[in-house]
């Protein structure tokens, strides 16, 4: 009988093991996660923080999901060591499993600001305990500091602001997530904040923390400000966490997959969140981590786990759902760019490289985004490259 582990119960690895199970109903499948509960929706996280929505809702699978499918399911298990000669993985508890072919799907970490020295108040977000003790936090503070100018750190602004937090958010460079957007398109994100009552201090570092008692009563900025705290959340980016297998690694020491999501060992397989593949699509190395991504990752993987022989062909989007208007990233973003503000709510940027359309940042404006997707899929040519910027 063949046996697959999983290691990781996030969308990836746990989409994964479902797949397994459809592709092969005689195989044994074993997953193991260091979290203390089974599957659930860290996109509902956003809205659990902000005390819109009941913890219970943000719970995707329960034991019995696996059960039902014959899938057996370690909670808060470490992996400590993984054999690749003898294929075999083991526990922190020194159990032994081996495996036929085995798939890491261990996704990343929250970085670790320099100036945290784990004081009690410093909150970053990913696991369901992480956004437990955010909500926590921002009902009972009356005054936060968030850092951090990309997409999880405008979570972690609205989460305090929506629940009556005075927040100060630093950005270190001049506008939020100039990674996608210049800042004309910042302009329109920064405004939403504003109405929020968020407090939007770009060009600004932290650079001192004044504390008592293990926590952090004030933020020193490099700009002279002192800015009072009884709580602090910072996104400052993830670290993969892929010491746990010897394979190739990429940048950052990311776990290097090829296009069928195979790494350097054959029968070891990279899925989810800080995976650095070779795109088909983008012909190059290729890292993206939203929820519907890693979720066809891991599906992916199982197939190719299972035989089939399927390049990894997915256009990554993201979306920020905290206002009026609707905010979607698509696909890369580097290369030439072409830009167009419609009104106060309505912008549009695209990335070119060599003719060809890569990606799309939309706010306000997301007509024809399926368009927009069909055209990074196929490679599309493009002359025009202000086709998909008249309305």
């Amino acid at each position: 009988m063949v046996r697959y582990v999983v290691i990781g119960d996030g969308i990836a690895g746990a989409t994964a093991a479902e797949t397994l199970r459809k592709n092969s109903e005689e195989s044994e499948i074993i997953v193991f996660t260091e979290e203390t509960e089974p599957l659930y929706n860290r996109i509902m996280l956003k809205t659990y923080m902000k005390g819109r929505l009941p913890r219970q809702y943000t719970r995707m699978h329960d034991e019995k999901w696996y059960r039902k499918r014959d899938i057996e399911l370690f909670l808060d298990t470490k992996i400590s060591n993984i054999n690749q000669d003898s294929k075999i993985v083991e526990t922190s508890d020194g159990e032994e499993y081996s495996y036929d072919k085995l798939l890491i799907a261990t996704g990343g970490s929250p970085k670790t600001y320099p100036l945290d020295k784990n004081y009690d108040n410093v909150n970053y977000m990913w696991t369901m305990e992480d956004a437990e003790k955010i909500k926590n936090d921002a009902e009972t503070s009356e005054k936060a500091v968030v850092i951090g100018g990309g997409l999880l750190g405008i979570d972690l602004a609205v989460a305090y602001a929506e629940n009556d937090c005075n927040v100060n958010y630093l950005i270190r460079g001049n506008s939020w997530w100039q990674r996608g957007l210049s800042k004309e398109g910042a302009e329109i994100i920064h405004r939403k904040l504003e109405e929020k009552g968020i407090n939007i201090m770009t060009n600004t570092e932290a650079e001192t923390f004044e504390t008592s008692n293990s926590e952090v009563n004030s933020v020193k900025t490099n700009n002279g400000k002192e800015l009072e705290c009884d709580s602090v959340a910072i996104a400052i980016g993830q670290k993969p966490n892929s010491d746990i297998v010897d394979v190739e690694k990429g940048k950052f020491d990311m776990i290097k997959a090829n296009e069928y999501l195979q790494t350097s060992n054959p029968d070891i397989y990279a899925a989810g969140n800080m995976v650095q593949y070779s795109s088909p699509i983008f012909g190059e190395a290729t890292v993206n981590g939203s929820w519907d991504h890693s979720e066809a990752m891991g599906e992916c993987a199982a197939d190719n786990m299972t035989g089939e022989d399927r390049p990894f062909r997915f256009i990554n989007t993201y979306g920020v759902g905290h206002f009026d208007v609707q905010f979607l990233a698509i696909g890369d973003r580097s290369g030439e760019t072409v830009e167009r503000k419609y009104s106060e709510n309505e912008y549009r940027r695209l990335f070119f490289k060599d003719n060809r359309l890569v990606g799309a940042v939309l706010i306000g404006y997301t007509d024809k985004q399926e368009d927009i997707k069909k055209a990074i899929q196929d490679k599309e040519s493009i002359t025009d490259k202000n086709r998909f910027l008249s309305k």
